[in-house]
């Protein structure tokens, strides 16, 4: 139970990344999800990868996948852990991965284009924003 913590025998929340394995680890979890497109985890992937604000930008294959902050940045994470986390915050995951990464997320109009060519690949139109009407930022990393 080390990622969680736990007061008065309640879950209140998961400890953010803190290195780069961490955020691997979750990205590869997000990976599986959708590449196994099995239901409930591949909705629920497709779910925050719609949802999103800020994204870690995987180039590959002349493209980039997209990593929602959200999810990625709480360290173990997992569909259970995720929707049974009280406190889940994507500003306190952009700070956890802004410092693993050195760098903060930052708006990016040709990787915003990117984002919504991979949402069509998934299969649904991507929001004009990100949730609460939001400008949806990115980190690029090379991994």
């Amino acid at each position: 139970m080390k990622n969680k913590k736990v007061v008065h025998g309640k879950l209140i929340g998961m400890r953010t990344i803190t290195n780069i394995n961490e955020l691997k680890a979750n990205m590869q979890l997000l990976d599986k999800y959708l590449n196994g497109k099995t239901d409930p985890e591949y909705s629920f992937a497709l779910n925050l990868i719609k949802r999103g604000i800020c994204f870690v930008a995987l180039p590959e294959n002349g493209t980039y996948k997209f990593y929602p902050s959200r999810f990625i940045g709480y360290f173990g994470n997992s569909m259970n852990a995720h929707q049974n986390n009280n406190r889940r915050d994507g500003r306190v995951t952009n700070a956890a991965i802004s410092v693993v990464l050195g760098m903060k997320p930052e708006t990016n109009s040709d990787l915003d284009k990117a984002y919504r060519d991979y949402c069509e690949t998934l299969g649904f139109i991507a929001n004009e924003r990100g949730s609460f009407g939001v400008e949806r930022k990115y980190w690029v990393v090379s991994l």
